[in-house]
């Protein structure tokens, strides 16, 4: 009984104790952030200072982003963090087990926000953040639910929350839950169902906070549905079941990057489509080089006006020449869609030969381009469009050709000589 009475005072005076300490670590590691932050040539840290106490701290940091836009000023914020620091820490999910708890507000300084839209940011959008005892950081985004009601038009937008964990500076996963709008008007009704996205990638290029980062993962975005009615409540559009999908592999440094969308079903000005789907593939870009070119245009994403310099130029056709050397491909898998007259298809090849690409002229990139493409469509669909006169003077030129009420084409594009239907179509 003693000796667990001594091991449980033990515990109670390191818990007391090591907040002071572990409030050091903390404030090294805040510094370290703030620093990374300014590896990004397109963001300043003006100021950053944090203050400690035993249990709790406060930090403030100033950061400006250049917008690089004549129009545009620079935005300027100010991020007023409270701080808790652990091992272990109460917050509002419950206890953690932790280096330390952040609760931050955001200030924006010479932005001439409406009144309504600062309230909104300083009392609706709560932002929190946990420093793990591996030194991971997890996010956490709330946005409260709002309603506003303005000359008999009210506009609700659901509660939204969101969770993510970078990783070692490595690997960045989370999610991001919107239980959607709903907006009343004198026009009519329009909603936004669920929204939902995910991402899980992985650094193998670059850096985050520089901005050149290139990883690899998988990245996924639902939408329940859009519905917008009329006074009547007529549908004037409608979509269900939007889901988009975006998967990058890497094998040998050379990159794949599979993106997918779906729609289950649209309705727009009383035409009914299904399963709307596209499918793109770029495959075999060398990460290597896309890391080079990641980084000049991180530069010129500072300084826009040097975008088209004679250097800058040279130096984007060498390294689209060294990117040609893998054979990179772009290709459109499916872009397809089913109507109440039949379904619509078609996909498309698009290679670069790279002996027929000079460095020394951009603008050889042109004839060095390679495109296949094929599609179909049921004519009656058009018919009733109203574009059957339309489409009888493609049938004419040759550029489609109709074959018991299908519609379909061949398009190759080689060595800057177009070909439709086997036709040479003069450039």
């Amino acid at each position: 009984m003693k000796k667990l009475f001594i091991i449980i005072l033990l515990l109670i005076i390191a818990g007391l104790i090591s907040p002071k300490f572990i409030g050091s670590v903390v404030e090294s590691e805040h510094q370290a952030f703030v620093n990374k932050l300014n590896e990004n040539q397109a963001i300043t840290v003006n100021s950053s200072t944090i203050t400690r106490e035993w249990f709790t701290g406060k930090a403030e940091t100033e950061i400006t982003f250049s917008l690089q836009d004549e129009g545009l000023e620079n935005i300027t914020f100010i991020v007023k963090e409270d701080l808790a620091f652990g091992p272990v820490i109460f917050t509002d999910d419950g206890v953690e087990l932790a280096l330390s708890y952040s609760q931050a507000n955001i200030n924006f300084k010479k932005l001439m926000l409406d009144e309504e839209i600062e309230t909104f940011i300083n009392d609706k959008i709560h932002l929190s953040g946990l420093l793990t005892f591996s030194k991971n950081v997890v996010a956490k985004i709330v946005i409260d639910e709002v309603s506003k009601e303005i000359d008999g038009n009210k506009v609700t937008s659901a509660k939204a929350f969101g969770d993510f964990t970078l990783e070692d500076n490595k690997r960045l996963y989370g999610d991001f839950n919107w239980s959607g709008l709903t907006a009343v008007t004198s026009d009519g009704s329009f909603t936004v169902g669920k929204v939902k996205f995910s991402l899980d990638q992985t650094l193998i290029a670059g850096n985050y906070f520089q901005g050149n980062a290139i990883s690899t993962g998988e990245f996924d975005f639902s939408m329940d549905s859009i519905a917008a009615k009329n006074t009547n409540a007529k549908t004037v559009l409608s979509l269900d079941d939007l889901l988009i999908n975006a998967v990058s592999k890497l094998n040998d440094d050379l990159m794949t990057v599979t993106m997918k969308y779906n729609a289950d079903k649209i309705e727009y000005e009383g035409q009914k489509l299904e399963d709307a789907n596209l499918t793109l593939l770029v495959s075999d870009l060398n990460i290597v080089v896309m890391q080079e070119i990641n980084t000049i245009l991180a530069e010129l994403s500072v300084d826009g006006a040097g975008m088209f310099t004679p250097e800058v130029m040279d130096n984007l056709s060498a390294l689209i020449e060294k990117l040609l050397v893998d054979k990179p491909v772009i290709e459109v898998e499916d872009f397809s869609v089913k109507t109440q007259q039949g379904n619509i298809a078609s996909s498309v090849h698009i290679s670069i030969d790279e002996k027929l690409f000079d460095a020394a002229n951009l603008m050889s990139i042109i004839p060095a381009v390679k495109v296949d493409a094929k599609g179909k469509a049921p004519m009656p669909f058009f018919d009733g469009l109203g574009l059957t006169p339309m489409v009888d003077l493609y049938i004419d030129e040759g550029y489609v050709i109709l074959k018991e009420e299908e519609l379909s084409f061949i398009v190759n594009f080689a060595q800057g000589k177009l070909k439709i239907n086997d036709k040479i179509i003069p450039m």
